[in-house]
């Protein structure tokens, strides 16, 4: 009897220890995961944990990117490969389930795109009833600029974000959007498993969908035009932040001006490019090849260039200036520029105010070289004239507020329309340079007027086309040499969802069931694929719109910090089950 009262009461002292350290271990995961743990959430949570950071760094480690080194015919086959890959994990995963499966589909377009290949995208589904909700990403990704950060293999690494400092997981897509992707994808697959075996989605089909090539031209709008009676109920555009209400529209010019004839007796601009990326990315270098009639006007132009670049007064005497670096040889001087900060063509404001763009700090001195005598005109030379006349270092149309400048009541005075000057190119089979710009604009821009009731994408163009040719026009009248032209189009009008309707509140209710939060109603300028289809909200991933440093959307070092994503992978499995319950 006393043995078995000992043993009892040694059962008891344990019992609280085991119960302590229970309760440790889900304090120390619970800072760590900087939620309170919540056995709502254990099956998204435990899937995040087992999926985000593998399945991302292997998605990551395959080149997905238009607008560089990759053939078109690369890029498929390896946007195939990632297919393959996530339609693998799918299959492995199924044999976990006893009722139900996520089902792969995949649609193609009928006619080829941009690219010239089809419009394309994939995705899974769980149920087949007739209401249907859907998690919307893409698995194409921008450039990945220079080569020196490894952004095809990711690294875990601690950034100061938002007041603390946090973990981040490097690599090109890592945040846009291959991360997104693999948070979407957990998301269904924890509504799977909580569901399997019973029938609660006999009247859903729950849907992520992958688009191919969101960063060029969006398969999304042309796979819900050919599927417009199929179209989701909710669908939630998991690529931007929580939570987008309002959209930019977008413009996209390209400038031209022909060669010419350049005097050769002095120093000229024999060559200007950008570092290769697309339109909406603001350009990691720019480099201006600078050739002298003899190599004694080349030495001298090279000791003093960077003198002259230090002192020269930019527009703005707070302007930031792009890092300089200088390469001499025989009656060549090369000088390239670096940038810094935010990268992403939507938000030039922003790489202005903390970091440099490198096309606009050099093409902006060169242009004053040639101003100066310094160097001899050409068809280079005019059109960064033309650069520096039209918006300087500015971003928001300053230096000619009648034509460039535009805000309103939603798009407000410092988040109005936006001028990024992100690719110069100097075609020498042409003979011709040219510009192009990645422009959002704001209400004022656009070319029928809103009537503060209608909601979704604005029909028609912006004003731009009459506006760029009385600029054009103008600087042609005033300034010697070349003549600039211009050609213009409207990717997309402003897009204007309704706060108030059911599935902005829908979403705006799951973020605040996990954050404690109201979700804000925020006005971008990024473009998503939820333009043009009321039911469609762009939502997370990111708790901030600030896409500079230290996430560095669409740039050098893009980063994912995972705490975002984490919470992310919750509000969106609270999504998909206020839909079922």
């Amino acid at each position: 009897m006393k043995k078995r009262f000992f043993n009892f009461m040694s059962l008891w002292k344990i019992i609280p220890l085991a119960v302590i350290l229970c309760l440790a271990a889900s304090i120390a995961m619970a800072d760590e995961w900087g939620m309170a743990p919540d056995s709502e959430y254990t099956i998204v949570d435990k899937l995040f944990k087992e999926d985000f950071e593998s399945k991302t760094s292997e998605l990551v480690k395959i080149k997905t990117f238009r607008g560089g080194a990759l053939n078109e015919d690369e890029v498929i086959t390896n946007l195939e490969e990632v297919r393959n890959k996530i339609k693998g994990w799918a299959d492995e995963f199924n044999r976990e389930l006893k009722t139900l499966k996520l089902e792969f589909f995949e649609w193609k377009s009928k006619k080829t795109n941009n690219n010239g290949s089809k419009y394309w995208l994939f995705g899974f589904r769980l149920g087949n009833g007739k209401h249907k909700a859907a998690i919307i990403t893409h698995l194409d990704t921008v450039p990945p600029g220079n080569d020196a950060w490894k952004p095809f293999e990711t690294k875990e690494e601690r950034r100061d974000y938002m007041g603390t400092t946090t973990a981040f997981l490097k690599g090109r897509g890592a945040l846009d959007d291959k991360g997104p992707s693999i948070v979407a994808f957990a998301a269904l697959k924890a509504l799977a498993q909580k569901f399997d075996g019973t029938d609660k989605l006999k009247d859903f089909t729950m849907e992520v969908i992958f688009d191919t090539s969101e960063e060029t031209d969006m398969a999304m709008p042309h796979y819900l035009k050919d599927n417009d009676k199929n179209k989701p109920e909710l669908g939630v555009v998991y690529d931007a932040m929580w939570c987008v209400a309002y959209e930019k529209g977008i413009e996209r010019p390209i400038y031209s001006a022909p060669l010419g004839q350049t005097i050769k007796n002095h120093l000229w601009i024999d060559d200007f490019n950008t570092f290769e990326g697309p339109s909406n990315q603001i350009a990691d270098s720019a480099t201006a090849v600078i050739k002298a009639a003899n190599v004694n006007k080349a030495k001298k132009f090279a000791e003093k260039v960077e003198q002259m670049y230090n002192e020269y007064g930019f527009d703005d005497p707070l302007y930031r200036k792009a890092k300089l670096t200088i390469e001499s040889e025989n009656r060549t001087v090369t000088l390239t520029t670096h940038v810094s900060g935010a990268q992403h063509g939507s938000a030039p404001q922003e790489n202005r105010e903390k970091g440099a763009n490198p096309l606009v700090s050099l093409g902006d001195f060169l242009a004053h070289l040639v101003d100066s005598k310094e160097l001899n005109s050409s068809g280079i030379g005019q059109m960064l004239r033309f650069m520096a006349w039209g918006w300087g270092t500015h971003v928001f149309g300053e230096d000619h507020p009648g034509l460039l400048e535009g805000h309103d009541s939603i798009f407000k005075k410092g988040n109005g329309t936006t001028y990024a000057l992100t690719k110069f190119v100097t075609d020498k089979i042409d003979k011709k340079a040219t510009l192009q710009m990645d422009i959002r604009y704001a209400l004022p821009h656009h070319g029928y007027i809103w009537d503060q009731s209608t909601w979704g994408t604005l029909l028609g163009d912006s004003k731009f086309k009459n506006i760029f040719a009385k600029l054009v026009s103008e600087f042609n009248k005033t300034h010697q040499g070349p003549q600039i032209d211009v050609n213009t189009s409207t990717a997309a009008g402003p897009d204007l969802k309704n706060p108030k309707s059911p599935e902005f509140l829908k979403v705006s209710k799951a973020f605040k069931d996990v954050t404690g939060e109201d979700c804000p109603c925020l006005a971008i300028g990024g473009g998503t694929d939820a333009k043009g289809y009321a039911e469609l909200i762009a939502a997370g991933s990111l708790f901030t719109e600030s896409l500079g440093p230290p996430v560095n959307f669409h740039g050098i070092n893009e980063g994912a910090p995972i705490e975002d994503l984490r919470k992310g992978s919750r509000i969106l499995y609270r999504i998909l089950l206020d839909e079922v319950e």
